[in-house]
């Protein structure tokens, strides 16, 4: 006992009309958790942003008196110019009270990127975030994240912006989503 061909026919014909209804549904499921992680990812970093100055405030500048337990050395708490706070990881570099715009995993203590958790490591590096999914970029005060499996990294991306003056608060760009 056989299938005829027009049986063949019939069911290859119902898998096909299956899948091009299915497919199409199935990538915009993978740019909506793209554009999900991307905004979730964002919101760490504006929330660590507050929660460094917060902390930093709490401290009033005064210096800690013992190195940080996470590790990185001994945080000053300075409120104006570089400076650095101990966090539950280890030391964040900060810029007037804000994390700083550090390049992953290039001095002895993360900036933004640390102070938010980006990646599975505190200190993480280029690669170990790329990993992570991320594709990151810090120059000149400003650090770009993106998410490096979207079609187009550079249109699938925020930017933080650590402040440039004292009592200046950092900026956080709109997610940009038209590339994921």
């Amino acid at each position: 006992m056989g299938f005829t061909l027009i049986e063949l026919v019939v069911v290859i014909a119902v898998v096909v009309i299956t899948v091009a209804m299915v497919l199409p549904r199935v990538w915009h499921w993978q740019r909506e958790a793209r554009i999900g992680n991307l905004n979730g990812t964002r919101g760490a970093v504006h929330s660590a942003a507050m929660i460094v100055h917060a902390g930093l405030l709490a401290r009033r500048g005064i210096p800690d008196s013992a190195p940080c337990p996470g590790g990185g050395g001994t945080a000053d708490n300075r409120l104006a110019g570089p400076g650095s706070v101990c966090t539950e990881h280890g030391l964040v570099r900060t810029l007037h009270g804000y994390p700083a715009s550090i390049p992953p995993g290039t001095t002895d203590a993360p900036g933004i990127l640390g102070a938010a958790g980006l990646g599975t490591t505190f200190n993480a590096t280029t690669e170990q975030l790329r990993a992570d999914g991320y594709l990151v970029i810090a120059a000149g005060g400003t650090t770009t994240v993106a998410r490096a499996d979207a079609p187009d990294p550079a249109r699938c991306s925020f930017t933080y912006a650590e402040p440039k003056a004292e009592r200046a608060a950092p900026t956080v760009s709109p997610s940009v989503i038209s590339g994921c």
